[in-house]
């Protein structure tokens, strides 16, 4: 029934996209030909109506990025399909479609074999050129973020022309000329013709390339507002071969860029999907290794804490720093976001803090000397840094508190029953390079308990979108507090926060760490 062009590209999909499925039916609707295996979970399928059957194909549900692909394999088998239909013998036109659909399948299973994001390129670009007939593909990786495209392949018809194309910058702006509208598109062609007896762009540029057009296609990965733009796929000028003699770029070498750019997408996005995915394992273990194994001793108090992260890698963190006079700096810091940028700055943050602990003796002069060195790094990566902190020395009751931008520090007195907040109004870190600290001295008595906690829990949300609040908070810490220990507290106060949200999953990384005077034998 299928050309075998068409049988085998059908063939080739289910070894190179995981968890595809396609089935060819007759007229009646008689499966007459299967490949590939359905995976569990919901799914999501495309079909092609063919002059007598149709082809479907199924795959997860979940890879958005995949459809592009099914889509553009799917449109040219049924283009192949109908040519051969309606023909009786084969012409110059079939021919090279044919010619694109064996390229295809031949490129299909090999892209996910390249070693890296150039090999792969270079695979998709060089099987692009011959299957458009075009002149020269040029395939431009997205640097995010930095306003640039990168010039990482650049193939040309004429073997003996160079490979880097000397005529081509490698760095391209990304807001200006051809290469800008191309990224601008979400999906689709953009086409560009060469005025006579003129040349576009500025020598340099992959306009200035073309004698007579070009065409470019976004190469991008997800869907919808998880959409990731990758790069760019580039074909410059057509050429004559031998099925075809025509010298213009229309709707087949269209579809053919299209079909490579989702091809590239495809491999592409899932294989920084999978090095990021590493990256966060790597982030996390290390982030893990950074927060205390157990809680802190420290002789007349009693100090527990519990920290819970909302994604792979978290943006809380909380800690016991030694001073340089002998106490013990218990902090909570919690850095914007909650990714793989926050949990890295906050790895940064707790080993300049630990650094300047070890030389300083007051806690207000730490966290100017923190504020100072973190400045440049927390600007330019567009974040800041609330963090709050009490001084603690054995033995001893009275403590010292400093906060930068966080929340206030919750105390229980156990005399009246009460609690009581104490501001933490220093300046943000990353707002000012100098701002200036001042700390408060606090006298406590045993059964006094001190709160330090992250705004994941002020802020989570029940089923109705009501907030935890700051008076839910100090209800709840007054309720716990009387004669519980500092493990008991916490424990509390996490499980009354899930119980709250309903069971939903946090939007916020959550820490508390309590600390409870218990007094005895202690100095004022």
């Amino acid at each position: 029934m299928l050309s075998p062009g068409s049988d085998a590209l059908l063939a080739a999909m289910p070894g190179a996209l995981d968890e595809v499925l396609v089935r060819v039916l007759d007229a009646g609707g008689t499966q007459i030909a299967s490949y590939g295996t359905a995976g569990a979970g919901a799914r999501a399928e495309r079909r092609c109506t063919l002059p007598q059957g149709l082809v479907v194909a199924s795959f997860p549900a979940r890879e958005a990025a995949v459809a592009a692909l099914v889509e553009s394999l799917l449109a040219m088998v049924g283009q192949c399909e109908c040519l051969e239909s309606d023909m009786e013998s084969m012409n110059a036109s079939s021919l090279l479609l044919l010619d694109q659909v064996a390229m295809l399948t031949e490129t299909l299973p090999r892209l996910p074999a390249g070693t890296d994001e150039r090999d792969i390129a270079l695979l998709g670009a060089r099987a692009c050129l011959v299957a458009a007939s075009v002149q020269q593909v040029i395939y431009l990786a997205n640097h995010q973020g930095q306003g640039v495209c990168e010039v990482l392949v650049h193939c040309h018809a004429d073997e003996s022309a160079p490979a880097g194309g000397t005529a081509l910058e490698t760095l391209q702006p990304a807001d200006q000329g051809f290469l800008a509208a191309v990224l601008a598109r979400a999906e689709g062609v953009v086409p560009e013709t060469v005025p006579a007896g003129r040349r576009l762009g500025a020598p340099g540029s992959p306009e200035h390339l073309a004698h007579g057009q070009m065409l470019g296609v976004p190469v991008t990965y997800g869907a919808g507002d998880k959409r990731v733009l990758l790069g760019a796929l580039l074909l410059v000028d057509k050429r004559a071969t031998q099925f075809s003699t025509e010298d213009q770029l229309g709707n087949v070498e269209g579809q053919v860029a299209e079909s490579f750019a989702a091809m590239l997408g495809a491999v592409l996005g899932a294989r920084k999907t999978a090095e990021l995915g590493k990256e966060l394992s790597l982030a996390r273990e290390i982030q893990r290794q950074i927060l205390p194994e157990r809680a802190v001793a420290i002789q007349g108090f009693d100090v527990a804490a519990d920290y819970q992260a909302c994604g792979a890698v978290g943006g809380d963190y909380f800690d016991y720093v030694p001073l340089a006079d002998g106490r013990t700096l218990v902090v909570v810091a919690d850095v914007s976001g909650h990714n793989l940028a926050s949990g890295m700055m906050m790895v940064s943050a707790r080993a300049t803090l630990r650094t300047l602990a070890s030389v300083r003796r007051e806690p207000a002069p730490v966290f100017a000397d923190l504020a100072a060195a973190m400045f440049e790094d927390l600007r330019r990566t567009e974040r800041f840094l609330t963090a709050a902190a009490v001084a603690v020395r054995a033995g001893e009751r009275e403590v010292e508190f400093v906060g930068a931008g966080h929340n206030d520090l919750l105390v229980y007195r156990l005399a009246t029953d009460r609690v009581e907040s104490v501001p933490s109004d220093g300046t943000i870190l990353g707002f000012v390079p100098e701002p200036i600290f001042r700390s408060r001295r606090i006298e406590l008595s045993p059964g006094d308990c001190l709160l330090l906690f992250t705004d994941g829990i002020t802020e989570a949300m029940d089923v109705t979108g009501e907030m935890f609040g700051d008076a839910r908070l100090a209800a709840l810490f007054t309720q716990l507090a009387y004669g519980r220990t500092a493990r008991g507290i916490v424990d509390g106060l996490a499980h009354e926060l899930q119980t709250f949200r309903g069971g939903q999953a946090g939007r916020d990384d959550v820490t508390a760490v309590v600390i409870r005077c218990v007094g005895t034998g202690g100095r004022r």
